[in-house]
């Protein structure tokens, strides 16, 4: 059925060669079919095989003229921050992952940056390498006479060997792959773990570098806080020569140390005062109460003569009991016991003058003291004042001393952090070589491409030849 039909179309087509639209001619065209393209093919089979054949052997022939491209791969963790191994490092880890984002493109913009790709070249000796040599363009004999200096070189290089590179992240991961396509495979290898290490070693090189400017920043700073904090600290020492306000053993001023030991004087003389006030009223007593003492004054020559006095009033109580009071042992005895009475009385009223004399050295021991403790209060006086001023001096030097050993510990440490690799780049898995070229294709491929661009091609040919001659015919027969 689908054949009938075209074939009733086909001879509809052939009456009607042209139509006339509104009484106005146009130009004479032919219908064309599915089964007449199929016809105009399969007329020139011959054509398309040998076009497919020719394409065939084109692409084949291609793929072994172009210059073929071995890609090797590397990859490498390339972490936000660095390994933390002092525990006031230069760096702060930054937790926001836009910034972690932006530092790791930045560390992977440097895979391609000159400083890498400069060292890439001079430590593997390419400058002159056939692989990145330029070739003579044809017609061109410029090359022959104007050599290109060594920067001009070096900077086409560069250019050259960035284009190679292809530097990309995984999504989600700190891993980087890098890639470099060469014309052999050891070669592509080869660049790959060069501009790995290279990359890393510039990642520690250049992190060194900032710490270096950092540690001689701060070295630079030492001189002047160094010359600030022994200005400070010179006049405070002078500040408190000027002033008497010299330190004693236990650090504080001289001035504070007598007033301390003054006082420590006064509560001694008061003591005394108090106790020879004390003794004096009980000499006192003693005397107003002569007969009833009870011990109160103590004497050696007092009890002696106290001692004798009651031996003697035995005596006389005995006599009296034998003889009369004027038999001449009793008068005696009498005449004795007055005398030791006199006595006691002589004896106790030295030891009142004596308690009387203790109590007047006090007295005036205690107000040397007094005079001796005001005067002091006004030399102490006199010194707080210039104490507060001196304090002042003091935190101001304390403070130029602390900020002085606060820098000089951070520059001994930043120049410590110096010498230290404390970035954690690293190559998870090395480059080898290539078995296959990325570029160009495989010849069954090759082959294959080319085929079916010569069976278009060819196909396209026949099908607009097979049109015109229908095109001629149908103008022949309208005409």
């Amino acid at each position: 059925m689908y054949t009938a039909a075209d074939n009733s179309r086909t001879q509809r087509t052939d009456a009607v060669p042209y139509r006339v639209v509104s009484g106005t001619g146009s130009m004479p065209g032919a219908a064309i079919s599915a089964m007449q393209v199929a016809g105009w093919l399969l007329r020139g089979w011959r054509w398309i095989v040998a076009a497919v054949l020719a394409g065939a052997i084109a692409g084949v022939g291609i793929t072994q003229l172009m210059t073929p491209k071995f890609t090797a791969i590397t990859e490498l963790t390339i972490p936000p921050t660095n390994l933390v191994v002092t525990p006031n490092d230069l760096y702060t880890a930054n937790f926001q992952s836009d910034s972690q984002i932006l530092d790791i493109e930045s560390k992977m913009r440097t895979i391609t940056s000159g400083n890498v790709l400069r060292r890439v070249i001079d430590k593997l000796g390419l400058i002159g390498d056939p692989e990145f040599a330029d070739k003579p363009r044809l017609l061109d004999l410029g090359w022959l006479f104007d050599r290109p200096s060594a920067a001009a070189q070096r900077n086409a290089l560069m250019s050259a060997l960035a284009k190679r590179i292809t530097v990309t992240r995984q999504e989600r991961s700190y891993v980087v792959t890098l890639s470099v396509w060469a014309s052999e495979p050891a070669i592509s290898a080869r660049l790959a773990n060069a501009i790995a290490e290279t990359f890393r070693e510039e990642i520690v090189r250049a992190d060194a570098e900032r710490a270096g400017r950092a540690a001689q920043g701060l070295a630079a700073r030492l001189g002047e806080l160094k010359a600030a904090a022994t200005e400070a600290a010179d006049r405070t020492e002078e500040f408190r020569r000027a002033n008497g306000l010299q330190q004693g053993p236990s650090g504080q001023p001289l001035s504070s140390e007598a007033m301390e030991r003054m006082n420590g004087k006064l509560t001694d003389a008061r003591a005394r005062l108090a106790e020879a006030e004390a003794r004096y009223n009980e000499v006192s007593r003693a005397v107003s109460l002569y007969g009833v003492q009870g011990g109160a004054v103590q004497s050696q020559t007092l009890s002696g003569l106290l001692a004798d006095e009651a031996a003697l009033r035995r005596q006389i109580a005995t006599l009296s009991q034998t003889l009369g009071p004027r038999h001449p042992a009793m008068l005696n005895a009498m005449a004795e016991s007055e005398a030791l009475g006199k006595a006691i009385k002589a004896e106790t009223e030295r030891l009142r003058r004596a308690a009387r004399l203790d109590v007047d050295q006090a007295r005036v021991a205690l107000d040397t003291l007094n005079q001796e403790t005001r005067a002091l209060r006004g030399s102490v006086s006199v010194d707080d004042q210039a104490q507060v001023k001196l304090r002042e001096l003091e935190r101001e030097a304390g403070a130029r001393t602390a900020l002085y050993q606060t820098v000089l510990k951070r520059a001994g440490e930043a120049a410590e952090r110096q010498q230290i690799d404390a970035t954690d780049v690293r190559v998870i898995s090395p480059a080898v070589a290539p078995l296959r070229a990325t570029w160009p294709p495989r010849p069954l491929i090759a082959a294959a491409a080319g085929a079916l661009l010569g069976l278009l091609l060819c196909a396209g040919f026949l099908a607009g030849a097979g049109y015109l001659g229908a095109l001629r015919l149908a103008r022949s027969k309208a005409a």
